[in-house]
């Protein structure tokens, strides 16, 4: 199984040459991203921060970064980013073309979760407006969702996210990555004894760690600079391998 790993375009039509974030660049830079590295891909992820609202119609943004990820011809998986929930998460399921704000898939190899972390408050897991990036959680109701569907799948899993479950840095600003009820979910992930790998984006550098097990991988921002941030991502029977581009 190969796929192709993009996350936090921030695309807006907001411009300042030398900024760490060149938003306006990343509807390009992921057109040429498509074109370099999806072929004999079996699907493309999209981890969330799609588009920016304030500067560019965020709907219009949004629905032209969809386009050009479903150009490859490939399946497409989308996560909803913390940045994106501006708009009603409906509709920015919708835009992106996903059956739900959370929501499983299969593919010969794995049982896949797309989760949903972004909320400051796990009883109303639809905000009415953008979310503080640093307090999300996972509603109950979902976590009932991964439990069950580990539970019942007879294959081993990935896991997706925007927003994190570890982070390996001792700044108490970046561990505001993390998601705040983070533990519940990582000990149903452990549990299940299925759950192989978890792949993130929300912290724009990047990351990889291990624990019980597990891999936690954490995708570089593809809105950084002038850089064509994107991950191939391998699974065979000698398990991951990841070539991470733009670097």
């Amino acid at each position: 199984m190969k796929f192709l790993a993009v996350t936090d375009l921030h695309y807006s039509l907001r411009d300042v040459e030398g900024a760490e974030r060149r938003n306006i660049l990343s509807a390009g830079k992921l057109r040429r991203v498509i074109g370099k590295y999806a072929s004999g891909c079996d699907f493309i992820v999209n981890l969330g921060d799609t588009a920016d609202a304030g500067f560019g119609d965020q709907r219009t943004l949004m629905s032209e970064i969809s386009d050009i990820l479903f150009s490859a011809g490939l399946p497409v998986y989308s996560l909803i980013g913390n940045h994106d929930t501006s708009l009603p998460k409906d509709e920015i399921c919708r835009l992106l073309r996903m059956p739900a704000r959370y929501y499983s898939a299969e593919t010969p190899e794995f049982t896949m979760l797309f989760l949903d972390a972004n909320m400051n408050d796990p009883s109303e897991p639809f905000p009415q407006g953008e979310i503080d990036w640093s307090k999300t959680y996972l509603d109950p109701v979902q976590l009932d969702f991964v439990r069950e569907t580990l539970k019942k799948s007879d294959k081993p899993a990935l896991v997706f996210c925007h927003e994190l479950f570890t982070l390996q840095d001792p700044d108490p600003h970046q561990q505001q990555h993390v998601i705040l009820n983070a533990a519940a979910a990582v000990r149903i992930f452990e549990e299940s004894g299925k759950v192989r790998a978890v792949f993130c984006g929300h912290y724009h550098p990047g990351c990889r760690s291990d624990a019980n097990g597990i891999e936690y991988v954490t995708f570089r921002s593809l809105c950084l600079g002038d850089e064509e941030n994107c991950a191939v991502v391998n699974y065979n029977e000698k398990g991951l391998s990841i070539n991470a581009y733009g670097l």
